[in-house]
């Protein structure tokens, strides 16, 4: 059978399509974007809140030529305007947004919805600071396994032959966050399949034979 590693997972789709907080939905306008659209810039004028409903957006930070990945946002998750991020579709996508006045009136009649965004953005902040720590104190390699690491007790699927990880990331995107190149992800994933650490069971699916060995990788190094 199989076992999901992570115990909860916070949506607030689920929350607010629930009978206690589905009439709260008409605060909410749908929209959809094409992959590569630039849904949102530092210079937007308007204070939004806008939930992912179906697809994935990236949130970033661009300087000159540089670009910054803090997060990949996936269906549940809610995120704002007013920051001096870029926000973008990864693939076809559908928002549900609303204004700021709006979303915040639902978080102060409803203090367990309020909680439940204050859960979502946590993770987000969690794992916007992990990457930022990584990028300044430590190297490539030990990124790439953090990162793998952090995947699996977010959705791993645990088996009798190892941990189960659908990625949903290009060698592309997984550098884009690591601040790195595409070839060196590549690179050091075939390093990880050669040696028997990671098998390769699909494009973005990998199995984990072994997740204490990879955390031993990073105490060793």
């Amino acid at each position: 059978m199989h076992k999901r590693m992570k115990l909860t997972n916070l949506s607030l789709l689920e929350v607010l399509n629930s009978q206690e907080y589905s009439h709260w939905l008409k605060i909410f306008r749908s929209q959809n974007f094409k992959k590569k659209d630039i849904i949102y810039h530092p210079n937007h004028e308007e204070n939004l809140v806008f939930v992912v409903k179906k697809g994935r957006v990236r949130v970033y930070l661009a300087y000159s030529e540089k670009e910054f990945t803090l997060s990949i946002l996936e269906a549940g998750a809610v995120y704002s305007t007013h920051t001096r991020a870029y926000i973008q579709a990864l693939e076809d996508c559908e928002l549900m947004i609303a204004d700021i006045q709006s979303f915040g009136r639902v978080m102060t009649e409803h203090p367990t919805f309020m909680l439940t965004v204050i859960q979502v953005l946590g993770d987000l902040l969690k794992n916007s600071i992990s990457i930022i720590n990584g990028l300044v104190f430590k190297e490539v390699n030990q990124r790439l396994i953090e990162f793998i690491i952090r995947a699996a007790e977010e959705k791993g699927m645990a088996r009798e032959e190892g941990i189960i990880v659908e990625l949903n990331l290009s060698s592309e995107e997984i550098a884009m966050m690591l601040g790195t190149t595409r070839q060196t992800i590549s690179l050091l994933l075939n390093d990880f399949y050669k040696s028997g650490i990671l098998s390769k069971l699909g494009r973005r699916t990998i199995l984990i034979k072994d997740i204490g060995e990879l955390k031993g990788m990073i105490l060793s190094s």
